[in-house]
């Protein structure tokens, strides 16, 4: 490529004023150019020399509107060129021709910028060479030039593109002469290679052409550049030595036959060796050689890297680091040299290290021939400061004191490193020269370990001193204690080992029983529950300590268990002819269940039951009536019976039916109801005319309580007979009643009529005749839940039905109750509105899943796997659904229903990085069987949404979308979702953006049982299978498929003050959509102050900053008084047995898990860093403007929605703060004279108008004096006038404790707590 724009390339008017450049230390240029308005793909940096110049050109792609280019030289003229990457071609933004000289000369002025016009015209199609080449030349004369500004080298946690990619796609000109190194002064060049398992043999090999690549550039001789080279893993291992190899035939012929090592990545213990090994004087390293050192790697060290690394470069090492694939790049930018941009370099994967080698040695020339020269040659550093006589005592069984005998001559500091002799990993530690010991911690017990210190001067390393140690045994436990018994466990308590990391307890019966062997058990603690023991025997109990493999001597104790107590006090109560309750004392110590038998005195019945050892009665049944029972109560323990206790009951005669009632049903029938008695096996029922008549009889089955009677004439009264056969063959007495059939008319006229989605209204015309009450039942209509009664008094004739489900048809019937009876039933069926209101103050019609499962403040704490924190932004909380939490409700549960076919499905989520790389369910709806019927899927694996519904036909419809703006969704933030599902499309929606649209057919109507769920796997199965976590601050279904177009995301921090398309409806048209609430930040806290929204509009609106203006309200009248309670309705019948309920509660608590996970706690530590970090920029930001900034109180309580208070700012003064932050209700414009200030409980109460400050001094030095406050010995606590008060502090201010909020003078305090 020559340079010029390819011939897709469209080309615009070049602008130099869009272009800013501006002169780094070392001569790099930095480069800044206007963001282009609409979207684009990234930018094109081209910088060529003038015309007739033989360097080469430097290319480079970034997606930022900056770049940083270094290596040019300062005299010579240059053509900058910025272009914009789009889908139909590149764009010329702006050119530029400079020279760095006159840059710096200029300071950057814009007078001495030379706009060149237009841009030059396209290059033909055949300009250009296919083949990649290195990005520049150099010579002995001229600098390399270098790249930063991009990132290309931070593979996947930049936002550029990579090498690879750079080189890749803009080819560069046909390169000149082959590029030569020749450093102006000697180098010592070691290079440090990672030879661990992770890198593999194929990898390896290119690695080795790498290290080729980057050596062959230079020159290789005894007066010019040598090379070392180190492999490391588990232990390092010198290659060659830098004085080894004299020509760079044998270091390229080294190269090639270097054979992989494999072991482990101790990177600190490889830079250790180069410190003692590769810069000793018998290595070769020439003191006036400038030292240089490239570390290759794939990996993050497993351990300490960082000292021996600090040591190398304060000796003068400039140390390159290369990283690959895996390599964690905050450590290597720990260990590199500056500045980073030039000495740290990542690339994705093993093939690239093939395109980074021509830059790397390029930068490499530049750094050594830019570069100091090393000092003059000093005297052998193996004699000058090397210690003598390494002492190790004072050895514990975890540490040892170490001490030398420095020598005449101090060095700056010591390397003190340490690793066990049998091998594993290193540690290290650096001293200061002055100091002459040191102390090893930490250390395994009964261990060798091999110890070298090692002095570092200014000019290098000296001869280190190495020894060994071996640490003492475990000392064994002490003071061995039984802290308690109970019959089946024993517990010991001793004092701790030093060293120490485990315990080894063992269990053996002092006298065992045949094969009987003990037990043994590891702990971490020093105390230890024994469990599973016998009662009243002896146990011999020894104690071992451990560290690792290493075991200390046994101490030992012998304890005895408890006996078992047996029930006491026994007694019965609730005796009836088929049952007894029996009960008895509880027990101090704990029962594991009571097992409790009976027996009839003739022996021909018995029976047993069990209960759990904390219950103190247990029902006893069936019985027989009118015998005589022995009852026998035992205690059962975890391992055995105690002695039993008897008592003795006799049963009650069997009842006869009672509370007979009969209701007149249509035509000559009537139904007999009565009080169903527990053991009847059947009913008989005689009815027979008075007078003269044919009796007629019916038996009943004993589970019944209601018979009709047919044949009953209106003119005649009949006798009633009922009586009850019993399971155990007894019989009750008979009951009689006389009836005769009233002649009762039933209420006409009746109609139902929604009020709400949850209610409806039944209203009829009065039957003529002296109504006591009607009976009104009402149930499903389809008929699959139960039925529900209620009585209404006579006088009335409407009734509201409340708590009903929505968008539900409903069955009802009506009686009218008289005094001889009860007329027939009129039914009618109605519908229930489709959506209720999203909240009480909101008319959006919706459901809000949120409250429906409990995810709000006040409910969230009896949710399982719920944890709830508060938002960084507005008054959202957020409710984190921890993995496996396994919400679900019934989808007929009060807040829950089928939604319409047009609604909207809206979420405000944040994936976390623990949420599973598979599909989940965010919210969906199941059948009782708990298939998939309606629910919108997150693929966090794919990066897509997908939403399903069943239509009509019960078919699968499903739309997916992965579009790029979904893929946003799963990058860690919070993003708000709006699924708009209409009768033939779906909708999605992101952030308030629409992204896309796509066909479905048409819902059908979701099953009236049901389950609805959150975060369900979309692999899992049944009613507790497993579940995703994820954080959810908003989850509702708004009836209506256009809010997502009305929406403006006033939830998201970025949507506070984004203007919005202007929006204006006709007077009197519906109300607006509420405003966004803006965010203020306190100066002194730092934390965000919540402004309360003014009014919502009713009338016309108009479009604001993320929100509305209202221009009109409607009028609200007054509530009227609630009317007169009724009267209680009679019981109605036992409804139908319900569907299967949710699984049970929540089982025993397990034992102590492990502590939290690497990945939970490091999400922690970075919430606390954030929140510190942003604390500090808000207190610096005040210090910096506190003297341009009159004094002004900031009003912690927020006001109510509407006009403010008479010392309030009013909505219109919002936003006039000279430091740019909002002023909302809860601030105020800066006063003169008196300083009014207010004072409110520090989290986030209602505070208090204290009034004006007056100045004070004290002995604790000047302050301010708050009228209304009480002087104690904790501080003033404001009173407020005629609040009862509980001891010293008002009772109004619980606890009492407050915070004052005002900016006074320098002279004071600008703001602080008053406890």
């Amino acid at each position: 490529m020559s340079g010029l724009p390819s011939p897709g390339t469209v080309l615009a008017r070049g602008s130099s004023g869009r272009l800013r450049l501006a002169v780094l230390p070392e001569d790099r240029l930095q480069m800044k150019w206007r963001e282009s308005e609409g979207s684009s793909l990234g930018y094109l940096v081209q910088v060529k020399p003038m015309a007739g110049d033989a360097e080469q050109e430097v290319m480079l792609t970034t997606k930022t509107p900056k770049a940083t280019v270094g290596g040019l030289s300062p005299s010579k003229g240059y053509t900058v060129q910025i272009f914009e990457l789009t889908g139909s071609g590149n764009a010329l933004l702006a050119q530029r021709e400079f020279v760095i000289e006159d840059l710096k000369s200029h300071s950057g002025s814009r007078s001495d910028q030379k706009p060149l016009g237009a841009a030059p015209e396209p290059t033909p199609p055949d300009v250009g060479c296919p083949d990649p080449e290195p990005l520049g030349t150099s010579s002995p004369s001229q600098d390399p030039p270098t790249l930063a500004g991009s990132d290309w080298g931070k593979g996947k946690s930049g936002s550029d593109v990579g090498l690879a990619q750079l080189l890749t796609t803009f080819p560069a000109r046909p390169a000149g002469p082959q590029f030569r190194c020749t450093p102006p002064s000697p180098v010592d060049m070691i290079f440090l290679v990672d030879g661990s398992w992770s890198i593999g043999h194929s990898h390896f090999q290119q690695v080795k052409d790498f290290l080729a690549s980057v050596i062959e550039p230079f020159e290789i001789g005894p007066s010019k550049v040598q090379v070392g080279l180190t492999q490391y893993s588990g232990d390092p291992q010198t290659e060659w030595d830098l004085n080894a190899l004299r020509t760079k035939e044998d270091v390229l012929a080294a190269v090639r036959r270097l054979r992989y090592k494999g072991g482990n990545t101790f990177t600190g213990l490889a830079l250790t060796h180069v410190l003692e090994h590769n810069l000793r004087p018998a290595a070769g390293p020439r003191p006036e050689a400038t030292k240089v050192l490239i570390l290759v790697t794939d990996g993050k060290s497993q351990d300490d890297a960082r000292a021996a690394g600090r040591i190398l470069k304060d000796l003068g090492v400039a140390i390159f680091a290369v990283g690959v694939k895996n390599a964690d790049e905050a450590e290597l930018q720990l260990l590199a040299s500056q500045p980073l941009d030039i000495t740290v370099h990542n690339v994705q994967d093993f093939p690239q290290l093939g395109t980074l080698a021509g830059l790397l040695g390029r930068l490499i020339c530049q750094k050594v021939q830019g570069g100091t020269r090393p000092a003059a040659a000093t005297p052998a550093l193996d004699t000058l400061f090397t210690p003598s006589s390494l002492l190790l005592t004072q050895v514990t069984s975890s540490s040892a004191h170490l001490s030398w005998t420095p020598a005449a001559q101090l060095p700056l500091k010591y390397l003190i490193v340490w690793r066990p002799s049998r091998g594993g990993p290193p540690r290290e530690v650096v001293v200061d020269g002055p100091t002459s010991s040191a102390e090893l911690h930490d250390l395994a017990a009964g261990t060798e370990y091999s110890v070298s210190v090692i002095p570092v001067g200014k000019a290098g390393v000296g001869e280190g001193l190495r020894g060994l140690v071996t640490t003492a045994p475990l000392p064994p436990p002490q003071a061995l204690t039984v802290a308690a018994v109970t019959p089946r466990t024993i517990r010991l308590t001793w004092r701790p080992s030093a060293g120490a990391t485990q315990y080894l307890v063992r269990c053996l019966p002092a006298s065992p029983a045949g094969q009987e062997e003990g037990r043994e058990v590891r702990v971490g603690q020093p105390e230890v529950l024994l469990d599973g023991l016998e009662p009243g025997r002896d146990y011999d109990v020894r104690v071992q300590s451990l560290q690792g493999t290493e075991a200390s001597e046994a101490r030992g104790v012998r304890a005895r268990t408890s006996t078992l107590a047996p029930p006491r006090h026994l007694g019965f109560s609730d005796v009836s002819h088929d049952s007894a309750r029996v009960f008895w004392d509880g027990l101090p110590r704990p029962v594991r269940l009571f097992r409790v038998s009976f027996f009839s005195s003739d022996g021909s019945h018995s029976g047993q039951v069990e209960v759990p050892g904390n219950a103190t009665s247990a029902s006893l049944g069936p019985l027989s009536s009118s015998t005589t029972y022995a009852v026998r109560v035992t205690c059962l323990y975890p391992g055995g019976g105690s002695s039993t206790l008897t008592g003795h009951l006799t049963t009650r005669k069997v009842p006869s039916p009672s509370q007979l009632v009969v209701t007149r049903l249509p035509g000559d029938e009537a139904r007999l109801q009565w009080a169903a008695a527990s053991g009847v096996l059947v009913y008989q029922i005689k009815w027979t005319p008075l007078g003269d008549g044919k009796a007629h009889e019916v038996s009943v089955p004993g589970s019944r309580a209601m018979a009709v009677l047919p044949g009953l004439r209106s003119h005649l009264e009949y006798d009633i007979t009922i009586l009850a056969y019993y399971r155990d063959g007894a019989r009750s007495d008979p009951v009689s009643l006389r009836y005769s059939p009233p002649r009762r008319s039933p209420p006409s006229d009746l109609t139902l009529a929604s009020e709400s989605p949850n209610s409806l209204r039944v209203s009829w015309t009065p039957p003529s005749g002296p109504v006591l009450h009607y009976r009104l039942t009402y149930a499903l209509a389809s008929g699959s839940g139960p039925e529900k009664s209620i009585s209404v008094p006579g006088p009335r004739s409407h009734v509201t039905l409340p708590d009903l489900l929505a968008a539900t048809k409903y069955r009802v019937l009506v009686s009218a109750v008289y005094g001889a009876g009860e007329s027939p039933t009129v039914s009618a069926t109605g519908r229930t509105a489709a959506c209720p209101a999203l909240s009480p103050d909101s008319p959006l019609p919706g459901f809000d899943l949120m409250r429906a499962f409990g995810l709000v403040e006040k409910e969230y704490a009896s949710v399982r796997g719920v944890a709830m924190e508060p938002s960084a932004f507005g008054r959202a909380r957020t409710f984190t659904i921890l993995r496996d939490a396994q919400l679900s409700r019934r989808a007929s549960a009060p807040h829950l229903a089928a939604p319409p076919p047009e609604h909207t499905v809206v979420f405000l989520l944040r994936v976390l990085p623990e949420t599973p790389r598979e599909t989940f369910a965010l919210w969906q709806m199941t059948a009782d069987d708990f298939q998939p019927v309606l629910g919108v899927l997150l693929d966090a694996g794919r990066r897509s949404l997908t939403y399903f519904h069943h239509d009509r036909t019960a078919a699968l419809q499903e739309v997916t979308f992965d579009l790029p703006e979904v893929k946003r969704i799963f990058f860690g933030s919070f993003h708000k979702v709006h699924v708009a599902v209409g009768r033939s499309k779906v909708g999605l929606y992101v952030d308030c953006r629409k992204v896309a649209e796509r066909p479905i057919g048409e819902a059908g109507s979701p099953p009236a049982a049901g389950f609805m769920m959150l975060g369900r796997l979309a692999k899992a199965r049944g009613p507790r299978s497993s579940s995703a976590s994820f954080q959810l601050q908003m989850l509702q279904i708004v009836c209506n498929d256009s809010w997502a177009d009305e929406d403006v995301c006033c939830e998201l921090p970025a949507s506070v003050g984004r203007l919005v398309p202007p929006r204006v409806t006709e007077p009197g048209g519906p109300q607006g959509a509420p405003a966004c609430r803006g965010w203020s930040w306190s100066r002194a806290a730092g934390t965000p102050d919540h402004r309360e929204p003014g009014p919502e509009g009713g009338g016309a609106t108009s479009s604001g900053a993320c929100g509305r203006t209202p221009t009109s309200a409607p009028l609200q009248g007054f509530q009227g008084m609630a009317g007169a309670r009724g009267t209680a309705g009679e019981r109605g019948p036992p409804g139908a047995v319900g569907p299967t309920g949710l699984p049970g509660p929540k089982g025993e608590r397990g034992e102590k898990g492990e502590p939290q996970s690497l990945a939970t706690i490091s999400q922690l530590l970075s919430r606390v860093c954030e929140s510190a970090i942003q604390t500090h920029v808000l207190k610096l930001h005040s210090f910096l403007h506190e003297s341009a900034r009159p004094p002004r109180p900031i009003l912690e309580a927020p006001k109510l929605p509407g006009r403010g208070g008479q010392d309030s700012p009013r909505p219109e003064d919002r936003g006039t703060d000279p430091l740019g932050e909002g002023l909302g209700p809860c601030s105020s414009s800066p006063v003169r004279g008196a300083r009014p200030v207010r004072c409110s409980p520090p989290f986030h109460g209602r505070g208090v108008d204290a009034g004006p400050l007056s100045p004070h001094t004290g002995p604790s030095g000047r302050g301010w004096t708050l009228p209304g406050f009480l002087a104690s010995q904790g501080g003033p606590f404001p009173v407020l006038p005629g609040s009862p008060r509980v001891g010293p502090f008002p009772a109004l201010l619980p606890p009492p404790a407050c915070v004052l909020r005002g900016l006074l003078p320098r002279s004071d305090a600008a703001g602080g707590s008053v406890q």
